[in-house]
């Protein structure tokens, strides 16, 4: 019997798990809804809802923010073709993983503020500053599917939801702190 209690037990906790994605909305994963994109999935029709849990691309196509999961900070991004020429390594319309973190926090005040304006810090994972985390954004006029993204507190790009598959490779030269 402790047998039978312990294994409905585990299956009513994998349930759970794969049926929210820790914000507690549903994830949809049926064929139909996603798309491979690198080795994530990405779940269409998501953007109805109003927050910055979202795969996010910049205005000119060249930079993506994956914010779906905040386990997992993805930042992308896509180099033209005068500079895919110079270094061979690096294929036009493909986006190269440039940072990948292991978490981010949102930071704002929802009482004041709800969830349309607010910033993006991620984990720093090498270096002096390791297990740390640094402001890499703040966002304002969020809608569901745009937003301003503000870098260094005076650069502002329009960010949208990306709604097709993109091409996510690992950045074949990642940086590397050396101490």
């Amino acid at each position: 019997m402790k047998i039978i209690n312990g294994a409905l037990m585990c299956l009513a906790v994998i349930a759970m798990l794969t049926a929210c994605d820790g914000k507690g909305s549903k994830v949809q994963t049926s064929p139909s809804d996603s798309t491979t994109v690198a080795d994530v999935k990405v779940v269409k029709g998501d953007n109805s809802a109003l927050n910055i849990y979202k795969i996010w691309v910049n205005e000119d196509n060249t930079q993506i923010f994956d914010l779906r999961d905040s386990t997992h900070y993805i930042e992308a991004t896509k180099f033209d073709e005068e500079y895919c020429k110079e270094y061979p390594d690096y294929k036009p319309d493909v986006f190269y993983i440039t940072t990948e973190a292991a978490g981010f926090i949102v930071s704002h005040n929802f009482e004041s503020e709800g969830d349309t304006i607010g910033g993006v810090e991620y984990l720093i994972e090498q270096g002096p500053y390791a297990g740390t985390h640094a402001l890499r954004f703040t966002f304002s006029n969020m809608t569901p599917t745009s937003a301003t993204f503000t870098f260094e507190g005076e650069y502002d790009w329009k960010y949208k939801v990306l709604d097709e598959p993109v091409e996510m490779l690992p950045d074949p030269h990642p940086y590397v702190y050396e101490e």
